[in-house]
């Protein structure tokens, strides 16, 4: 057994559909993340996927995922655990893309080499994770098993290109060629990984949990006696949280016309694959509670925010965002209309709302059909529906 618990980083696998993202979350993790009936039968990612994973060092031969290295068989040496969370790349998936974005601290971008570059949501998911601040980027050319080196070098190009459109400093962003169904290259992936800073994180200050995940966990047919609770899965974005803390869940159920938070206590804990007796901001977490079962099955607490009773950040149906247009996109002259239909995100939660006032200086007031929790000048995601289609416009801030 590795002797490293907890995970010190959390990084999501972005990309386009097909482009090979949940083939390379098996070969790092050894699991297929896309455990879901629905996404096994569609072969695509509907829910984010999650897992942890060390990387192990071998004195001579480099960086791998197993304990035994495979090319000496001498015990390789912990380095370092990693949560890793694979994101949809089918662009009516883009709301869960931007929900895991926002609980993770790094991103590995999958472009494959046999398509020109970019692709619509190779596009989207690069402008987005920029937006969503400074964090660590590794592109992965994936597939370089399918193309030849003339084709690999273009598609290279292509690459370096697009980051020069959106304004990314290419001397920041490590570009590996990969294949991830032959384990090619995995080595050098590991290299950087292990190289990527250890973020900053705040674990004295009030809990702030970002459930992206509910479940659950009991199997059809259990005896009553036997039934566990609701488990929650996702984040923990500051503080630190312990078996039996009393917590609270928001916006909570819409019941009657009005939301409620939702009040639990906490019985079990999971960080790093392990069962633990608190939960730190590092890499994802699970959380067991006493809710029933039913409250929490098939990701219904998704998008919530759990945290210390009347500790959480202010809840608002109704939102004043200045907002910036994002340039890489759009004409920075286009506008967002009163009386327009958009989708916020903030944090980890997602809801549309109706534009009700519009101010000089790209001031909208919305208001929402479900509520967000943020502070003043928290990050805000908003998307316009363009062409039937669900667009990441600009990027603003909570006024």
């Amino acid at each position: 057994m590795d002797d490293i618990i907890y995970p010190d980083l959390s990084i999501i696998i972005l990309g386009h559909v097909d482009h090979g993202k949940t083939t390379l979350a098996k070969s790092l993790t050894g699991e297929w993340l896309s455990k879901h009936s629905e996404e096994i039968k569609r072969g695509l990612t509907i829910k984010l996927g999650y897992a942890d994973f060390t990387i192990y060092k071998c004195e001579e031969h480099g960086y791998f995922t197993e304990k035994i290295c495979p090319i000496c068989n001498k015990e390789n040496k912990p380095i370092r655990k990693i949560s890793i969370v694979d994101a949809p790349g089918h662009e009516s998936l883009l709301m869960v893309m931007l929900t895991g974005a926002a609980i993770v601290d790094a991103a590995i971008l999958v472009i494959a080499a046999n398509e020109p570059v970019p692709q619509p949501q190779t596009l989207e998911h690069l402008v987005a994770f920029k937006y969503l601040g400074n964090k660590p980027l590794i592109i992965v050319q994936n597939k370089i098993d399918l193309v030849t080196k003339e084709e690999a070098i273009k598609n290279y190009q292509e690459i370096l290109n697009l980051l020069d459109k959106l304004n990314i400093d290419k001397n920041k962003v490590k570009i590996i060629p990969i294949s991830a169904i032959n384990n090619v290259n995995i080595n050098y992936l590991l290299e950087e990984l292990v190289n990527l800073p250890k973020p900053e994180k705040d674990e004295n200050s009030d809990p702030i949990f970002l459930i992206s995940r509910s479940f659950d966990v009991n199997k059809p047919g259990t005896d009553i006696e036997k039934l566990v609770g609701g488990v929650l899965g996702g984040s923990l974005l500051k503080g630190k949280l312990k078996l039996n803390d009393e917590i609270e869940i928001r916006p909570g159920l819409f019941i009657n016309n009005k939301w409620i938070p939702i009040k639990t206590k906490i019985v079990s804990l999971k960080q790093g694959n392990r069962d633990v007796e608190e939960i730190l901001p590092r890499g994802t977490a699970g959380i067991g509670t006493t809710l029933d079962p039913s409250v929490t099955k098939d990701d219904t607490l998704a998008g919530q925010i759990a945290g210390y009773t009347n500790k959480l950040p202010p809840q608002y149906d109704e939102i004043k965002v200045k907002y910036d247009v994002i340039k890489e996109l759009f004409n920075e002259n286009e506008k967002i209309q009163k009386g327009e239909t958009v989708i916020v995100g903030l944090y980890n939660i997602i809801s549309d709302g109706i534009v009700k006032n519009i101010e000089k200086g790209n001031i909208i007031t919305i208001k929402l059909n479900k509520p967000v929790l943020g502070y003043k000048d928290d990050k805000v995601i908003i998307l316009r529906n363009i062409n039937k289609r669900w667009k990441i416009f600009a990027i603003g801030k909570l006024l």
